[in-house]
Formats: C-alpha cells, sequence, structure tokens
C-alpha cells in the first residue's frame, strides 16, 4: 500500500473535490407508514410513549436561537443555515467555528479538544455540537448525561418517517443504551478482494457467517496452499490491532472513557496481541509491499463511485466481503458515522434543534452535503447511485477507464443496508497502542509488559 500512496493520494484528493449534486424532488413519501399509524412507542426503557408532530412544537413566532459548535464552519454549513433560515425566519442559526481552517496545529487541535470538552460538561456551550474529531471524549460527555438521548425524540415523533433513513446505521450508533450521538452521513469498512486469483483456487469463502479473523487466517492458509500469491494481506500489526481494539464491543471491553478506566492489562488484550502476531508469524500478512499481489486489501468506501474506483485500482476483477470479526458472536459490516451531531442536555431549544437536524437529514440537504459520504438519507444515496448508469465510463486513475454495471453495484447496496457494527475511534489511544504494541510485534518484549505499558499510559491519558 505504501508504494501506491501518491495514487492514492490523488484519488482521495479527487474524491475531497467532487460534491454531491442537487436533487430535483424528493421521492414521494409514503403516507400510510408504521409512523403514522401507531399512537405510542416505547422508548429504550421499555416504556410506553404517546406520539405526536413534534414540527408543531418548534416556535414560529418568538426569537429563538440555535447555536451549533463545530471544529471549522465549512460552505455546506453556511448553506444549511440560510436554507432553514428562510423557512423559519424567527429562529437565528448561530454557526459557532473554532477556525476556518483544514487543518488544526497541534496546538490548535489541543485547544479546540479543551474548550468544546469544557462547554459540553458546564453545559453551557451550544445547543448542538457537530463532533467529527475523534480524540474528544464522547463516551465522557454521554456517561454525565450531557446529551439528549436523540431516541425518544425518533420514537415519540410522527414527522420522522424512519423509512426514509437508514435505520440499520442510526440505532447501532448507541452508546451506553442510547442514541446521544447521530451521524448523519456514513462510510463503510470493508475488504477489497483479487476474485480472478482467488477462484483460481477452488476456495470458497462465506463472509456472512463465522467471519472471524482465525477463520480468515484458515482461509488465507488454504490460499497459500493452493494458489499462486505469498500473502494474503500487506498491512502493519498495529494497524490490524486497532482494528479489533476498536470494533465496538471490544472496544466497551477495553476502555470505559466516561468512568476513566482501562482493561489493557487483561488476558482479553493480550490474546488479541498475540492473535495478531500469529497473522504475521504464520505469513498471513505481511508488512512489506508484495510485487506479485495480494489476496485481500481493507479499505473504506466511501461513496458508490469511490467504489468503482478503489476496485479498479486494487484489483482488474475486485468484489468486496465485510471486514472479519475478533468474535464468532459477532457478524456484520463495519460502518464509521460522520458529520456527528448531539444535543445539549440543558438547550432551551431542544424542539427547533431537533427540527433542524431533521432538516439536516432531508433529500435535499443531503444531496447539497460537501462530504463525499455515503447519505444517512435513503432517497439521496439512490440518486448517487442512479447517476452512475449501467455502462457509464469513470477515468481509471491508473489509466484507461472503469466501466459501471448495475451487477457490480449490488454487492456495496446488500453491504449498506447491513452495516450494524459500528468502529469507534480515539486518535490517543490509537497512537499508544500503535507505538507500544511495535515491540511485542518485533519480539523485544513480552504481550503482558506491553500490555501492562499500555494500560499505564492510557490511565495517564483518561485522568488529564
Amino acid at each position: 500500500m505504501k508504494k501506491i500512496l501518491p495514487l492514492m493520494m490523488s484519488l482521495i484528493v479527487m474524491f475531497s473535490l467532487s460534491a454531491c449534486s442537487s436533487g430535483n424532488t424528493q421521492t414521494k413519501e409514503s403516507k400510510n407508514t408504521e409512523q403514522n399509524h401507531s399512537k405510542n412507542s416505547t422508548n429504550d426503557n421499555g416504556k410506553k410513549q404517546n406520539r405526536e408532530d413534534l414540527t408543531l412544537k418548534v416556535s414560529k413566532d418568538e426569537k429563538k436561537t440555535i447555536v451549533i459548535s463545530v471544529m471549522g464552519n465549512t460552505p455546506f454549513f453556511e448553506m444549511a443555515k440560510k436554507e432553514y433560515e428562510k423557512k423559519h425566519p424567527n429562529i437565528t442559526i448561530q454557526i459557532k467555528g473554532f477556525t476556518t481552517k483544514n487543518m488544526l496545529s497541534p496546538v490548535l487541535l489541543e485547544k479546540y479538544l479543551k474548550t468544546t470538552s469544557t462547554e459540553v460538561l458546564s453545559g453551557k456551550g451550544a445547543d448542538l455540537f457537530v463532533l467529527n474529531e475523534s480524540s474528544l471524549p464522547v463516551d465522557r460527555f454521554v456517561d454525565k448525561k450531557a446529551f439528549v438521548n436523540l431516541n425518544d425524540y425518533i420514537n415519540i415523533d410522527t414527522s420522522f418517517d424512519k423509512n426514509q433513513y437508514y435505520m440499520n446505521i442510526i440505532q447501532n450508533s448507541k452508546m451506553n443504551g442510547g442514541l446521544y450521538v447521530l451521524p448523519t452521513r456514513f462510510f463503510l469498512n470493508a475488504l477489497f478482494v483479487d476474485q480472478d486469483a482467488i477462484s483460481k483456487t477452488g476456495v470458497k469463502i462465506d463472509d456472512k457467517h463465522n467471519w472471524t479473523w482465525s477463520q480468515f487466517v484458515e482461509v488465507s492458509k488454504q490460499l497459500k496452499q493452493k494458489g499462486t500469491l505469498e500473502f494474503a494481506m500487506q498491512d502493519t500489526p498495529d494497524t490490524i490491532l486497532n482494528t479489533l481494539v476498536f470494533e465496538d464491543k471490544n472496544f466497551s471491553q477495553l476502555v470505559n472513557i466516561g468512568k476513566n478506566e482501562a482493561y489493557f492489562n487483561s488476558k482479553f488484550f493480550t490474546d488479541l496481541l498475540m492473535q495478531v502476531k500469529e497473522l504475521y508469524d504464520e505469513n498471513v500478512l505481511t508488512e512489506q509491499y508484495s510485487e506479485d499481489g495480494t489476496y485481500f486489501r481493507s479499505s473504506q468506501i466511501y461513496s458508490p463511485k469511490d467504489y468503482f474506483l478503489r476496485s479498479a485500482v486494487f484489483y482488474k476483477n475486485a468484489t468486496i466481503y465485510q471486514m472479519p470479526h475478533s468474535s464468532d458472536k459477532e457478524s456484520g459490516v463495519s460502518f464509521v458515522g460522520y458529520d456527528r451531531y448531539a444535543m445539549n442536555a440543558n438547550s432551551n431549544v431542544k424542539m427547533e434543534a431537533w427540527d433542524y437536524l431533521k432538516f439536516l437529514m432531508s433529500y435535499d440537504m443531503q444531496l447539497q452535503s460537501q462530504t463525499s459520504m455515503f447519505p444517512i438519507n435513503k432517497a439521496a444515496n439512490e440518486k448517487e447511485f442512479a447517476e452512475l448508469k449501467n455502462g457509464t465510463k469513470l477515468d481509471n486513475p491508473k489509466g484507461g477507464q472503469v466501466t459501471i454495471s448495475e451487477e457490480a453495484l449490488q454487492p456495496l447496496k446488500q453491504m449498506i443496508t447491513e452495516a450494524n457494527t459500528q468502529v469507534r475511534s480515539n486518535d490517543k489511544i490509537k497512537a499508544i497502542i500503535s507505538e507500544e504494541s511495535k515491540s511485542y510485534f518485533s519480539g523485544q518484549k513480552s504481550a503482558e509488559s506491553v500490555a501492562d505499558i499500555i494500560q499505564n499510559r492510557v490511565m495517564t491519558y483518561l485522568n488529564e
């Protein structure tokens, strides 16, 4: 992967420059949805709730202001503000951007993290927070009950039609049993596969059942025995380790940011360390670039177009599989939420803030977002798929062209509907794991010794 970094960087730049095109009209909404028929619902605690149209509770005359805290203001935030204010002349949207720069220096980033954390925990900050920076201690915010459980609004609001959204993404973004951070866009983690090379081996792969890293090892051994490629995949051990650590359910067993607790000095974590080392000891994975190629490549998928272009860059005939899981009890496609909104529990404009979130998730606004990721709105996403008509040709970054086919899009569409495994992230903890685990993978220290060091460093970070 390091050898094709320049190529991938140009690919990423191209994706970031392409904004979603504006749509025409939203698809006709069903008037006979489950939401409109039902007069009551249950909340996360199983209690019955009366259902009503919450748009009726939005202020129509009284002047109100919704303050939104973001790391950096963007043209989309400004455009959304103006469009909402046109429809609600009595409501002002105030964008509180920390910077107008695309990137923050380490000093500015640290200042942003401290400022935002102070605002959230004091309860005196903005009404809505956009929490894309993964170093923010979101778990701590949730544990301190700083945010509203947005599921309470989803369950009672008859104007929120669940059929319009990817509820598998929304509901699997829960933390501590509630939906405290709502993603309005998302991307997938997946394995790109050299289908031609695998087909020649005759090895059958089922990524829907028992697709664990152990099963991945067994399959890879079969591929090496029956095929011509030396390695299954190229990646660094610390990257694979962090992939395992930040699986949602694994992370909850290793870190409780809200309570300032970590459990890296545990058998669970040392088993993960040894599991990853085995992948390299068995020559299943390699850190080095392989001239002959590998059977798998792990990567993200941000959009239908991105999927086709990455496929073309990686393999002549590529398909996609789920990422392996750490346990045979787990199954499903991994995803990462983005443009994630949280509502201040002490906000005085909760109904207006909730209405603004629904506005951001609407068909028209989702199409106009400048974030080149999958929209949470189904119709907006389907429009992006529809624009890649069968036979359309895209310029291949490696040269030549890529021809779009409806058949090739089907696995991606299925993955989106099956995505159910949230990938957590914390840049500081990730950096600690990467730095310290290298001494174990190189044979300099034992798994237990490295686990103790990681435990001490993470605890120091949590108590800062």
